[in-house]
């Protein structure tokens, strides 16, 4: 018995190997997102009768006040990047290896936020660091999806170039703050941070303004 032509044709067309499940991979980012955050709060701790006693109630609770100011900034800077991953990835049509590893090498400077939030009282060049290699690898991927899932014909050119501007403007905030770090302490380069809001608002609206 001949077997319908829609069915032969589904069984004889070779399975492409650059294609990955669009589900797993977005889940699976989604989990390490998740588990970061979760991990930022093991660290919150409240000071120790031995710590107070060795050191005072005042450095003991100001040393506890940094670590939850670092945690917040975290949590928030964290969490940010996850809305630019949804953002991003809600583009996507076909998963192939290049974006799968852009990914990956995403995660692997996103599993770092929790040692690195542990040393940005004292290194915060480390912690700048991690923030800009989730940044770069966030818009390599948000460019290339820019190009492989043609965005300009399917968004238009303005919404295309606001999505690639929007990936690169914490890219550039987070790599001048690793200099600055060198110079001042990290209380007063992560200022710089702040930057990126209005940054974000002012090329939405000059983009916007002139079309693409």
């Amino acid at each position: 018995m001949r077997e319908p032509a829609g069915v032969e044709q589904a069984v004889e067309e070779p399975v492409r190997e650059d294609r990955f499940p669009h589900e797993r991979v977005v889940n699976f980012c989604d989990a390490v997102f998740a588990i970061v955050i979760t991990l930022l709060a093991i660290e919150l701790r409240l000071p120790g009768s031995e710590l107070i006693e060795r050191v005072g109630a005042d450095q003991a609770w100001g040393e506890t006040s940094s670590v939850l100011l670092a945690y917040v900034i975290s949590f928030f800077v964290t969490g940010l990047f996850w809305v630019g991953h949804m953002l991003t990835w809600k583009h996507v049509r076909r998963v192939n290896a290049k974006l799968v590893w852009l990914a990956l090498l995403q995660l692997f400077f996103v599993v770092l936020m929790p040692f690195a939030t542990r040393q940005v009282s004292e290194h915060f060049v480390v912690y700048a660091l991690v923030l800009t290699g989730i940044s770069l690898f966030s818009w390599l991927l948000r460019r290339t999806v820019v190009a492989q899932e043609d965005l300009r014909a399917r968004l238009g050119a303005a919404q295309a170039r606001l999505l690639l501007v929007r990936g690169l403007i914490p890219l550039l905030v987070f790599s001048c703050a690793i200099p600055l770090g060198l110079f001042v302490p990290g209380k007063w380069a992560a200022l710089v941070f702040a930057l990126i809001f209005p940054l974000s608002m002012l090329a939405r609206r000059r983009i916007l303004a002139r079309g693409g």
